[in-house]
């Protein structure tokens, strides 16, 4: 379930935040599902624009890594991926493992291939960067 202020979201409550509403709004609909996967699909969320903030945050990061030339070592990122993805949906081990090999990709470490990162966060979580 996703929630907003507290309680969860319903029509009949009136306080639904739509995707569409989001997007049309200017909101990267990338940001919404990064900030998605955030929380494993079994756990309540909260829905709240801070989430939606650190989203687009992580995300411009996440590209930022990605436009570079050199990048850290990526094949130990789409292992842990794909493993992560098989164990439940574990989409929030998924997004701690990116989180690290940008941080350790913007802080200068080599030995990755950006292709292949690019590709497996596409077709592995529909991450369009």
């Amino acid at each position: 379930m996703i929630g907003l202020d507290g309680e969860k979201m319903s029509k009949s409550k009136g306080n639904l935040v739509l995707v569409s509403n989001l997007v049309a709004n200017g909101v990267d609909p990338m940001a919404i599902r990064y900030a998605l996967m955030g929380h494993h699909y079994r756990n309540d969320q909260m829905w709240s624009t801070e989430l939606l903030d650190r989203a687009q945050s992580s995300l411009k990061r996440l590209r930022k890594a990605i436009a570079m030339n050199t990048v850290y070592e990526s094949s130990g990122l789409i292992q842990i991926i794909i493993a992560s993805l098989a164990d439940d949906l574990n989409t929030p081990t998924v997004i701690a493992a990116i989180e690290e090999w940008v941080e350790k990709t913007l802080q200068g470490s080599i030995g990755g291939d950006v292709t292949a990162v690019r590709f497996s966060l596409d077709a592995l979580l529909g991450l369009k960067l």
